[in-house]
């Protein structure tokens, strides 16, 4: 499937929502469940995403629009919400996610953006050249990446209680 801007705002639209019923009301046990050492828990996942809602989307959006090829987009620090968040309960970020979701999309909004700029090139600096498009796509497939990576790691937490239901119950056994 082809990359349409209303498609990918669709997406990103629906994330805070999504994030909140999932885990919103969640007890600490459930947020700060991983799946072993190297993996993170749903509250660090929501911290990712609300940092780099907070610091690169928009600010990468606008190098490619500004500087094309000539400026390399940015470094992602992963882990930096980790420790921008700690001490904030899952409600306090998803609040702010929210937040800073509603205004990057006021913002991407007001690019006026078309089909002809999802060509416009940018350039990574491990990735090499990559265009609007991509980046785009990859914003809205990133937000999917961590909801997904979110229900997986609350669905093992359970994976041996739903005794002789597993096998019909993959999530629970995903990589």
């Amino acid at each position: 499937m082809t990359y349409t801007l209303t498609d990918g705002r669709e997406i990103l639209a629906g994330t805070p929502g999504a994030l909140r019923a999932t885990l919103g009301g969640l007890s600490e046990h459930w947020l700060e469940a991983d799946e072993g050492p190297g993996t993170w828990s749903p509250w660090q996942a929501l911290a990712h995403l609300t940092h780099i809602e907070e610091r690169d989307w928009l600010g990468r959006i606008d190098t490619i629009l500004v500087h094309g090829a000539d400026e390399p987009l940015g470094p992602v620090d992963r882990e930096a919400g980790f420790e921008r968040f700690a001490g904030w309960d899952a409600g306090r970020v998803l609040d702010r996610f929210e937040e800073l979701r509603r205004k990057n999309l006021t913002a991407f909004d007001e690019l006026n953006l078309g089909p002809q700029d999802l060509m416009r090139v940018g350039r990574h600096p491990e990735l090499g050249e990559v265009t609007l498009g991509q980046l785009l796509a990859t914003w809205a497939v990133h937000d999917l990446n961590h909801e997904s990576q979110i229900v997986k790691t609350l669905a093992k937490r359970y994976r041996d209680a739903v005794g002789p239901w597993r096998p019909n119950l993959g999530v629970v056994d995903l990589p």
